[in-house]
Order: C-alpha cells, then sequence, then structure tokens
C-alpha cells in the first residue's frame, strides 16, 4: 500500500535537533508511517521527545484523527467525542487543575500563518513540546523548514550554552526564562525575540533591546483555551489603549470589566489597568493570597523588588502561618554588590509603601530562581 502524501504544510528542509538525534521531514515521515491507531482511542504522545510530538501530528494529519498531547497532569484519554484531526491540548494548570481543549489542528496551522512567523533560521525550544507554546514553535519550524534543538530535562544555564554553541537566531520563552538568560551572560546572535506566557515589564524589554539590538522584539499574548490572540512589538509593555475599541486585525473584542480583560466574552482572569495611552498587565486575579482576611497580590511586591538596584530577580509567594493562615515570602537573587551590604534594610525601604500584608516576612537569597516546566516562575513554598 502506497505511503501516506506528506502534509502540505511540512517543510522539506524542517530538521530537529535532540540529545545529538536528527531528524529532517523524510526521517518524520518514516517514523509518522509506524504509527497506528489503537482502535477509537486518540493518538497520544508526550511532549519531551520533539521528534516524536511531530511524528504524531503527521500521522493525526495523515489519519484524520484526534491527537492528545500529553504533559504529566492528566491521563492520556481512552475515548474522545472528537473526529477528525483534531489536537486535545492540556493546560499548564498553573492556575487550578489542568484540563484538556479541542482544537482542530487546521486551526492551530492557520493560527501560525496569520502571526507572520518565520520559521526559517535557527531555534531553541525552552518549553515543553506538548504545551500550546512549545506547539506553537515546533510547527512553526515544521512549516518554516528551519531548524529546531533541544535538548531533554535540560536547565536553563544548559540551555543558554546551548544557545551560544548552535547559534540560536530565534527563541521564544516567558520573561522569566529571558531574565535567567541576561543573567548568564550567553549572548547567542539572535534574530528575533518572543516573550509569552507571562507579562512583560518595561525594564526587561529595555535590557533585551539593549543587549540584543539586532534582533526584533514582540511579546504575545494567548492561552491554550482561545490560542494566540495578538501580539505587541513596539517594544513597549502592556498593549495600545486603541486596540479596546479597534482590536487588531484577528483579535476579538478587547474590554476591561471589573478590572480584568476579556476578550470576547470571556474573562481571561488577567487583571489590567489604564495608563495614558496604554493598558498594563497587574498579574493574575487566581494568585491572590489571603493574609490575614486580606487579599493581596504577590506580583505588587515583586515588581517592587526587581525595580530595587542590584536585585537581578525575585519571585514572591505565600508561606502557611498559624496566626494569619498565609504570609508573603521571598526569593532574592541579588548582585555580589548588595549583596555584601545590608540588602534586608534596602528591601524593607523598597517596600515600605506596600500595606503590610503585601510585604514579604520571609526573605531568602537563592542562587535562582526555579521554573516551572512551562517556563514560568515557581509559586510554591518548597517544604521544609
Amino acid at each position: 500500500m502506497a505511503a501516506p502524501p506528506a502534509p502540505p504544510w511540512l517543510h522539506p528542509d524542517a530538521r530537529l535537533l535532540q540529545d545529538g538525534q536528527v531528524l529532517d521531514s523524510a526521517g518524520l515521515l518514516a517514523l509518522a508511517g509506524t504509527i497506528r491507531r489503537d482502535g477509537e482511542k486518540p493518538l497520544a504522545v508526550q511532549g519531551r521527545d520533539i521528534g516524536q510530538v511531530a511524528a504524531h501530528l503527521i500521522a493525526a494529519w495523515q489519519q484524520a484523527c484526534p491527537l492528545a498531547l500529553l504533559r504529566g497532569g492528566l491521563p492520556a484519554p481512552d475515548t474522545t467525542g472528537e473526529s477528525g484531526a483534531v489536537l486535545l491540548l492540556e493546560s499548564s494548570g498553573t492556575t487550578g487543575t489542568p484540563k484538556r481543549v479541542a482544537k482542530p489542528l487546521s486551526q492551530v496551522l492557520a493560527g501560525i500563518g496569520k502571526a507572520g512567523d518565520s520559521g526559517g533560521g535557527r531555534w531553541l525550544l525552552t518549553y515543553d513540546a506538548g504545551g500550546f507554546a512549545g506547539l506553537q514553535v515546533l510547527l512553526t519550524v515544521l512549516i518554516g523548514g528551519g531548524t529546531l534543538l533541544a535538548a531533554t530535562g535540560a536547565d536553563l544555564p544548559t540551555l543558554a550554552r546551548l544557545a551560544v554553541a548552535e547559534r540560536v537566531t530565534h527563541l521564544s520563552s516567558t520573561p522569566s526564562f529571558w531574565r535567567g538568560l541576561l543573567l548568564s551572560g550567553q549572548r547567542p546572535p539572535l534574530a528575533a525575540i518572543t516573550l509569552g506566557g507571562e507579562a512583560a515589564d518595561q525594564p526587561l524589554l529595555d535590557a533585551l533591546a539593549n543587549q540584543f539590538p539586532q534582533a526584533r522584539t514582540r511579546h504575545i499574548y494567548a492561552s491554550t483555551e482561545q490560542g494566540r490572540l495578538f501580539s505587541v512589538a513596539d517594544g513597549k509593555a502592556g498593549f495600545p489603549a486603541r486596540w479596546l475599541e479597534q482590536p487588531p486585525a484577528g483579535c476579538p473584542p478587547l474590554t476591561i470589566r471589573g478590572g480584568t480583560l476579556h476578550v470576547g466574552d470571556a474573562d481571561t482572569g488577567d487583571r489590567v489597568m489604564l495608563a495614558g495611552d496604554r493598558v498594563m498587565f497587574q498579574g493574575r486575579a487566581d494568585l491572590t493570597i489571603n493574609v490575614g482576611g486580606t487579599k493581596v497580590d504577590p506580583l505588587l511586591a515583586e515588581a517592587c523588588l526587581l525595580a530595587l538596584p542590584g536585585v537581578r530577580d525575585a519571585v514572591v509567594y505565600a508561606i502557611p502561618s498559624p496566626i494569619t493562615g498565609q504570609l508573603l515570602a521571598a526569593d532574592l537573587l541579588l548582585s555580589p554588590e548588595l549583596a555584601a551590604g545590608d540588602w534586608r534594610a534596602a528591601v524593607a525601604r523598597t517596600l515600605a509603601d506596600l500595606p503590610p500584608p503585601a510585604r514579604p516576612r520571609r526573605l531568602r537569597l537563592v542562587d535562582h530562581i526555579a521554573l516551572l516546566p512551562s517556563g514560568k516562575k515557581r509559586r510554591i513554598a518548597e517544604e521544609a
């Protein structure tokens, strides 16, 4: 029996490199030919192996069957009400229990085309390929004919060194990852910088522009549930307030209701505020922490800490308290100059204008800020 035709979206020059293994488009097609559906079950694949994810995407397209992309939060489904080439994506679970979202593969592919991404060049994967952000990067390369590099289980310093050694030109990651890359001292020859998953603040955007003046920089707003909605490429944090009147092409209406951003009729859970001609992100509504009956946003203190000279990175999170139920704690990555001085007094001064419940009561110096597999900061207290 003749082999199924290659998907029209698979570029013949696409290459995937992971842990010394290389797969070109011909190799991916051969691997896809070995993948068969088990009865009526959807195909399923873990996101750690980019070659397997790519081959399963091709197989789902060729066999017109559903594909579950697994991230470890949910078991593989035995059945699905979906038919055709539909992706069963798993949300990150950052703000609650992960859930599955069904999206037609054709719709995801069309979204990449509308975004105007160029898949050429050398890309580094910093996300799990089973998540929406990692899937976007993988498909962009498969469509555009570039090269995608990945290293299983690699930490941020290892990925930063790999980006330099392999002369990576395109990199998409969270603001937390980008801060870590800047601190690493590694400077790959980047031509394109993309930020997503967290709000991009102005100091970080300015630092990236200073360190990579040759690169075009943008931050994107997207979610597993709604897909990619818009991108901002003017070098400024937030997005233009005029988009509340006239959203960018392809984006549903944007409104602010009760202090949160709504896309169409959906509440995104992102708190925003108008600041002149910009709409600025203020953090997630569901990150709020109850400190003795007062609801506080950990990102307020975190923003103050990041603005303090000598604070290279910081994360604020909740710890249990027998009196108030919860208290704020902060992990700090400091410059040697600040760490050698009276840094506690400097921190106290920078937090003085916040209400007492919003000030972190436990301060720790760390040598790195832990990230989740999604690239976002880990905001869970470690067990003693």
